[in-house]
């Protein structure tokens, strides 16, 4: 608004000036070209009509400056309106593209060109759109995305769109007709949605089969006491269809009632994240009364609270369940606890423990304990490359491998993102590295197969420590021994460094 009014006073001082200057110009021609009196006197002094003449040339001056300014300022306001709305297609974390009828780019955002793989949207400018989609994709487009825009002006979905590098990735677009033939696109990257949609699926498999090997009632319940999950075994124990128990709160479906049982399993194993037991006299649907033990288990989120509480019921009645059979309930439970879902191994927790465990059992009888840490190199770029199917692979690849290489002793298990650490109780320094070369030796011999691609090489960093006087404890153990696999990134990777070795 400055800007504007700054010029608004420059146009009018410009017209008050050319005014002066006109009156002036009009008093010299009559004094020096019709001899009509003296200059000075002209400009002061003048004729009957002039006033009028020379007021209407000032009113016409006047009125065709604050025309132009006028003019000028309207054009202003639309360029800083443009330039605000562009600066905001500029900004956004969306792509945003325009390209005409022939489906050539004539404008796209950083954004847009940095999701498909581009450094800079010049890069773009001017090619067809078809360069970002597979043939099958571009005929999709052309049978369904086209008519929907001829019909409605406006299509929104998804598509399996093509980086500049050749990988694929899912993408949430809105394409919409523009008046000349052209498209307006806004994409976004969906990658990250399909992939935990992927994650989803395989995790609800993985319960399926828990559940499908599990013909006692079992159940899982919500914060809400909601049952989200149950097996028809359950069902029948309740007497009720499983579509009628599903979503349903377990008191008022059950028993009919307006909160929770007294002394509820669920409640407890909700507050104090423990598994819990007890043994519960019901009355079945023939009449019969039944002694059940009810089993509750936590499934902890990531901020390790309780978001659910699996609950797993047996008919004791006849006592004809065996007490080694419930023992193996309560390690299946605790293996799902203590199991990384991807590679089969121990989770970090899990591999503490152990840890802590043969630590202490070292120190009792004085005997040796070696620790190793394994890490892949350039794991990164494999998850950029190949995607995380790719990276996933690599991991679960690397796990068999070291699986198939321990002693029945040793312990193994995914202590990170990419690391692996295993436990070698009763072996010194010349065992684990002996032991360390193999694991390094195999993985560095294995062609990982990727698909659309040539097999993939890896290798492992591996860093190794034994207990003594500079590793007494857990902590110092640990840290020595990612120091030394550290050492061996630092030296090249595809190696091996003990920290008793290390300069």
């Amino acid at each position: 608004m400055k800007l504007h009014s700054g010029l608004n006073k420059k146009i009018i001082i410009i017209t008050v000036i050319s005014v002066i200057f006109a009156w002036t110009i009009d008093a010299a021609v009559d004094a020096f070209v019709f001899h009509e009196g003296a200059f000075l006197t002209l400009i002061t002094n003048v004729r009957f009509h002039d006033p009028f003449l020379r007021i209407l040339l000032t009113a016409g001056f006047l009125l065709y400056g604050v025309l132009i300014s006028r003019i000028i300022t309207g054009h202003s306001r639309v360029k800083e309106t443009l330039n605000k709305q562009t600066a905001a297609i500029e900004a956004s974390m969306d792509g945003v593209a325009v390209y005409d009828r022939d489906g050539k780019y004539m404008y796209v955002n950083q954004a847009y060109a940095a999701i498909n793989g581009y450094d800079t949207p010049g890069e773009i400018i001017g090619r067809t759109f078809r360069q970002a989609y597979g043939e099958e994709e571009v005929q999709r487009m052309s049978e369904q995305v086209e008519p929907s825009l001829r019909k409605g002006g406006r299509w929104r979905g998804e598509l399996l769109a093509k980086r500049k590098n050749g990988s694929t990735y899912y993408q949430e677009a809105s394409v919409t007709m523009l008046e000349d033939g052209g498209r307006l696109c806004i994409v976004r990257d969906i990658s990250w949605r399909k992939r935990n949609e992927e994650r989803l699926r395989r995790s609800e498999q993985f319960l399926n089969m828990i559940f499908d090997s599990i013909r006692d009632p079992f159940c899982v319940f919500d914060r809400d006491f909601r049952i989200i999950r149950v097996n028809e075994a359950y069902a029948q124990m309740k007497n009720r269809p499983v579509e009628e128990l599903i979503g349903r709160k377990c008191y008022e479906v059950l028993q009919n009632g307006e909160g929770i049982c007294d002394a509820c399993v669920v409640d407890k194993t909700f507050h104090s994240a423990d598994p819990c037991a007890k043994d519960k006299l019901v009355l079945l649907p023939n009449g019969a009364e039944a002694w059940l033990e009810i089993y509750t288990y936590p499934i902890l989120d990531d901020e390790e609270k309780v978001s659910h509480v699996m609950e797993y019921t047996r008919d004791v009645t006849d006592r004809k369940k065996s007490d080694e059979e419930r023992r193996r309930l309560i390690q299946k439970l605790e293996h799902l606890s203590k199991t990384d879902g991807l590679t089969g191994l121990l989770n970090r927790r899990a591999l503490t423990e152990s840890l802590s465990y043969e630590l202490d059992r070292a120190r009792r009888y004085n005997s040796d304990l070696s620790l190793i840490l394994c890490d892949i190199d350039n794991f990164k770029r494999i998850n950029d490359t190949y995607g995380h199917d790719g990276g996933d692979k690599a991991l679960q690849t690397v796990s068999e491998t070291i699986k198939r290489l321990l002693r029945k002793a040793d312990i193994a298990g995914r202590y990170g993102g990419d690391e692996f650490m295993v436990i070698l109780p009763e072996t010194a320094l010349a065992g684990a590295e002996s032991l360390a070369e193999k694991i390094r030796v195999s993985v560095a011999n294995i062609e990982l197969p990727m698909e659309g691609a040539k097999a993939v090489k890896v290798s492992l960093s591996i860093g190794i420590s034994t207990l003594g006087p500079e590793n007494e404890n857990i902590d110092a153990l640990i840290k020595n021994t990612d120091d030394a696999m550290y050492a061996s990134k630092q030296s090249g990777r595809n190696r091996i460094s003990s920290s008793a070795r290390r300069p």
